[in-house]
């Protein structure tokens, strides 16, 4: 079993195939999320971050994510939250996400919520959502200070947050202010013949 980071140009997690559409320092096979090259199931994990935003066909590579990772896998899946007001001003963002987004892809969730199935062949079960306030990443390399206080921010909102994602969207968004970035994690279930 393989282990996929898709779009990883530069931050290639260590132990994973690096994937992206344009060659870089990072990346082990230049290819299309869109249509990826490898078997189908033949994925025990797949991680991307910051890439399903870019995509023209967002339901197209969902579809890809689900065919490559075996069933009982992990998808990890991390986006700009619709709130982000970077998210808005980088012009190649195609489409904001919110912590529901994936809820249209679990079948037996989307028939009793009694919402439109749009990928009948995909089952993808959504075993934990983590709004994020502001991401390690971003202040690892500030002065002590903004670094202590960013990351007790960090801490404090995205754990608040995070308790109830959907209480969050529908009021704090609006009232507080918006969060970084969104973190999914993802399991596919596939018949035994898939």
């Amino acid at each position: 079993m393989i282990r996929l980071d898709i779009g990883c140009l530069f931050h290639k997690l260590p132990g994973y195939i690096g994937v992206d559409i344009e060659p870089g320092p990072q990346v082990d096979v230049v290819a299309d999320m869109h249509r990826l090259p490898f078997r189908t199931s033949s994925a025990e994990s797949i991680h991307t971050r910051h890439t399903l935003e870019h995509v023209r066909d967002p339901l197209v590579c969902i579809s890809e994510l689900y065919r490559v990772c075996r069933s009982g896998g992990r998808i990890t899946v991390i986006v700009p939250h619709y709130s982000n007001p970077a998210y808005w001003s980088d012009l190649t963002h195609l489409r904001p996400f919110s912590a529901r987004s994936f809820e249209y892809f679990d079948l037996d969730h989307s028939r009793r919520a009694g919402f439109p199935i749009y990928l009948p062949d995909v089952d993808i079960k959504t075993r934990s959502i983590r709004l994020i306030f502001w991401p390690e990443r971003i202040y690892i390399n500030k002065t002590p200070l903004k670094r202590f206080v960013l990351h007790f921010l960090d801490k404090l909102f995205s754990g608040l947050a995070s308790w109830n994602p959907f209480l969050c969207e529908r009021l704090w968004c609006f009232w507080v202010g918006g969060f970084y970035e969104v973190s999914f994690e993802l399991e596919p279930v596939k018949q035994a013949d898939q």
